[in-house]
């Protein structure tokens, strides 16, 4: 084991503690005091003393230095456990790069071996100073221009005067929290310990690494591998967990959009409501009993077709066309909407659906917005047929010439200016996924996207 003197304490043990644990606090946008700094580099220098009293196996002093750094850091900030840890190796995998590349740059240019390095503490100084100056720049870095991986909702010095109780309450919606902290880990811990390898191979070709130590370190490496797969099974877990929640949060995000434009064609409707009863009551004011019932007649009959939307058992797609329809009608243009089946197993997703259905009546009414008199018609049909659900959307807009159908579902391609080109490719997209099919038929009267969506069982 290598001896350390007062002096290798002083010029080497204590800044480096320092360095490490203000590096690891910045990156995870934490700003440390420098008096909690202070005590962590005088606890940290005292316990790598003592270490190296202890009849510890050459190498295995590396590991328990660290565990003492994070019960260090742990014990003068008070902080959870999960910040500590994920500070701790930040800063340890930062600076355990450097001194690899570090130590091997300085071996090369001075001659001295590494046996001299850890015995003599002016030259073990020296080694140290050009990773305490690459450490220093990267924290003032840190602080200048505000460079953190990680960010947290509070600064050091309101979690450093929370209660237990308060901070966990704190950090629930922090990025680093007891479900997550494990993923952090797996990711982190191997770096650390490739950097720690690293320097026990190179210590073993210098013969500085007994070979019965080298047995029993290669030995904890394996222990640590077992750990980090079982963690790796949890955090595929987990990391499956993530997704999940990230699609249900895009439905419910999905949802609110559909009500949102469901309320603001209701408000619509209710405003254009009460004009309809000005007219019918200066009808029935007017004597003109027969045109008033013809008037509310017609009207009611509109009124009960937009109604039956609701009335599907798919929320998302009788949001979506209550929607399109209220738009239709502040455009004058004719829609008809019929919906023969149940839309409860249509295997597309919320968002697919509502992309598949909302494009397609886009381009048709987008189709006919130009046209006048009865050329401005717009019809949905969806049907179940043996296993299949059938999508018909048609408008007698302009026909589509023969030579670009195939070119209409290319990502880009447009007949409009001012549009995007996406609508029909993301509907083919969507259709693709499923297999199931998409077919156009177009003349001068009427134009037809039929799509075919087999049932998923």
């Amino acid at each position: 084991m290598d001896t350390m003197t007062f002096l290798s304490l002083l010029m080497v043990s204590f800044p480096e503690a320092i360095l490490v644990a203000a590096l690891g606090f910045l990156l995870i946008g934490l700003k440390p005091w420098w008096c909690d700094l202070i005590i962590i580099g005088a606890l940290q220098a005292g316990f790598a003393y003592i270490i190296r009293l202890l009849p510890v196996p050459f190498g295995l002093h590396s590991i328990l230095g660290i565990v003492l750094f994070v019960l260090n850091i742990r014990l003068v900030t008070r902080l959870p456990y999960r910040i500590v840890i994920l500070a701790s190796l930040f800063g340890l995998i930062f600076y355990g790069s450097v001194e690899t590349v570090a130590i091997q740059f300085m071996l090369q240019i001075k001659g001295f071996s590494l046996t001299e390095v850890w015995n003599y503490s002016f030259i073990r100084f020296l080694y140290f100073l050009p990773q305490a100056i690459v450490m220093i720049i990267f924290i003032i870095a840190c602080k200048v221009f505000n460079i953190s991986l990680i960010s947290y909702s509070q600064d050091y010095s309101r979690l450093r005067h929370l209660s237990r109780k308060e901070t966990q309450g704190d950090l629930k919606a922090d990025i680093v929290n007891n479900h997550n902290l494990i993923i952090f880990v797996v990711v982190l811990l191997p770096v650390l310990l490739l950097a720690l390898l690293n320097m026990a191979f190179e210590a073993a070709r210098l013969d500085i690494f007994p070979g019965e130590h080298f047995n029993i370190f290669n030995g904890i490496f394996g222990i640590f591998i077992i750990i980090l797969t079982v963690l790796s099974t949890v955090t595929v877990k987990r990391i499956g967990q993530h997704v999940e929640k990230d699609y249900e949060a895009k439905r419910a995000e999905e949802n609110l959009k559909q009500i949102k434009q469901l309320i603001n064609s209701s408000r619509k409707q209710r405003h254009d409501f009460h004009h309809q009863l000005q007219t019918i009551y200066g009808l029935l004011e007017g004597g003109a009993y027969e045109r008033a019932r013809d008037y509310i007649s017609r009207l009611f009959g509109e009124i009960s077709q937009t109604g039956e939307l609701i009335k599907t058992d798919n929320f998302s797609i009788s949001a979506l066309l209550y929607t399109k329809m209220g738009l239709a009608e502040a455009k004058n243009i004719e829609m008809e909407i019929a919906v023969e089946c149940s839309l409860r197993e249509l295997p597309l997703t919320p968002h697919e659906a509502s992309s598949l259905l909302g494009n397609l009546i886009d381009n048709a009414l987008g189709a006919v917005e130009d046209k006048t008199g009865a050329c401005r018609q717009v019809k949905v049909k969806i049907t179940y047929e043996q296993g299949l659900y059938v999508i018909i959307i048609s408008n007698t807009g302009d026909p589509i010439v023969p030579k670009i159908k195939e070119d209409i579902f290319k990502v880009g391609f447009t007949t409009k200016k001012g549009h995007s080109g996406l609508g029909l490719s993301i509907v083919k997209d969507i259709v693709s996924k499923y297999r199931g099919d998409i077919k156009i038929s177009s003349d001068t009267e009427v134009t037809t996207f039929t799509v075919i969506i087999p049932l998923k069982k």
